[in-house]
């Protein structure tokens, strides 16, 4: 049901915003074990947003994270839920962390 919702406000949503529903979208479908439509909806936000969420649903699919680790997650502290979720930063050596345009 909610990435019905947030399928639809993504592809409605203007360059400009569209990192929040695309974000929204690909946290919904990563909750539902569809890290394919996650991976696409995370294609949806501009590259030149640095969106957090957008980020924590990438460090999420990235690591295989299972979608029930989410409610124990919510109870680390925001240091340690920062070295658990947050994806490493991108380098020449080890490419970024979302996927590139059309995969």
């Amino acid at each position: 049901m909610h990435t019905a919702l947030w399928t639809d406000l993504t592809s409605r949503a203007p360059d400009e915003v569209r990192a929040a529903p695309a974000s929204l979208l690909g946290f919904a479908a990563w909750q539902n074990g569809n890290g394919a439509l996650a991976w696409c909806a995370l294609d949806q936000v501009p590259q030149d947003s640095s969106y957090a969420l957008a980020n924590l649903v990438a460090a999420a699919v990235q690591t295989g994270m299972h979608p029930h680790q989410w409610e124990p997650s919510k109870s680390l502290s925001t240091e340690r839920a920062a070295e658990a979720f947050v994806a490493p930063q991108a380098s020449a050596e080890h490419g970024t962390t979302r996927p590139a345009m059309g995969m």
